[in-house]
């Protein structure tokens, strides 16, 4: 029985999908908007697939073009968008579905008397793939791991058949009794050495993207035809398919590298960055710092307005002057 490594499908991954590398850089002016810049570098396809999507809708200027890589005859493809942003920007919302990478960013203006305070956070949403596909997790972590690609497959299958339910309304004991059914096939097939042939075209698909055997799972909903209610099997397969793109996402995320400038106004005085340049601050990351948990960019900066507190200074002082004065002319006339 042919039972290809998880090995393979990462070796297919890294020949399917060069590295591609992403600069983001974030001006913020001092009226609080930012001009906020994306470009990605790398193959064509690699660069216009789904796994970090650059935004191109209104506002935002895109422009593609060809290079070469330094000391190489290589083509390499840039695609760079740009605009001029306020306050909060989400890019892709929940509603969009769960395969997105999500990046949203906040600059906020805070105007005091003495000064005027500017906070930028920007937070790379974790994927959780320890909590969702641990066996991924652990290949992902360990190219050398014993996992084969239909356990794998069929862990991806369990979560996105759970996650799908949970956007229908069934009963719970019976969504588990559905659940519990699917992973006894899953194990029964493991021990038979039968998994790929369960999981339908698993053996014939490119290894580097999960696809979603839905023969299998119609074949599998049979017993529970006469308690579900119709077209139920159609409406659970079409909500699985976003979580099996989710997990293909963050395959082709692997390996891409990003880096992030921010540009302050003022004195930088809290920051999370790598590396500080009087008024600019970098990042240096790759997709693996959120694999699991969320990534934050964070950093503030002050603009201190002198003559204001200069005039505060000069108006404290002729008050005191003054209540010095009348205290004086009290006492001796007393």
């Amino acid at each position: 029985m042919w039972k290809p490594k998880i090995l393979i499908l990462f070796f297919a991954a890294l020949f399917s999908f060069q590295c591609v590398e992403t600069l983001i850089s974030v001006r913020v002016f001092p009226s609080g908007e930012y001009l906020m810049r994306i470009q990605s570098e790398g193959d064509r396809k690699d660069i216009l697939n789904d796994d970090f999507i650059l935004p191109n809708g209104k506002g935002w200027e895109a422009e593609i073009s060809e290079g070469k890589k330094p000391d190489s005859d290589e083509t390499i493809f840039i695609l760079e968008t740009q605009a001029l942003l306020n306050g909060k920007t989400i890019f892709h919302p929940k509603e969009e579905g769960p395969h997105f990478q999500r990046h949203p960013i906040n600059v906020k203006k805070k105007d005091y008397f003495f000064s005027t305070t500017y906070e930028l956070n920007k937070v790379f949403n974790g994927r959780r793939v320890h909590q969702k596909y641990p066996l991924l997790a652990q290949a992902m972590d360990d190219a050398s791991t014993d996992s084969t690609y239909g356990e794998v497959l069929s862990e991806i299958i369990m979560y996105c058949l759970s996650a799908a339910m949970e956007n229908i309304e069934i009963e719970e004991i019976l969504k588990e009794r559905i659940l519990n059914h699917f992973r006894g096939v899953f194990y029964k097939a493991m021990e038979e050495g039968t998994l790929l042939q369960i999981l339908e075209s698993a053996q014939t698909v490119s290894p580097a993207k999960f696809e979603l055997p839905e023969k299998m799972i119609r074949t599998n909903f049979i017993p529970f035809e006469s308690l579900l209610p119709l077209s139920f099997v159609d409406k659970c397969i079409q909500e699985m398919k976003p979580y099996i793109k989710e997990a293909n996402i963050t395959l082709e995320l692997h390996d891409d590298t990003f880096k992030f400038i921010g540009l302050l106004p003022g004195v930088i005085i809290k920051s999370n960055a790598d590396s500080i340049f009087n008024d600019t601050l970098w990042w240096a990351f790759t997709a693996d710092n959120f694999l699991n948990d969320d990534y934050m960019i964070e950093a503030a900066s002050v603009i201190y307005h002198p003559k204001r507190i200069q005039l505060t200074i000069v108006v404290i002082s002729v008050m005191l002057l003054l209540i010095l004065s009348i205290k004086y002319i009290k006492r001796k006339s007393a």
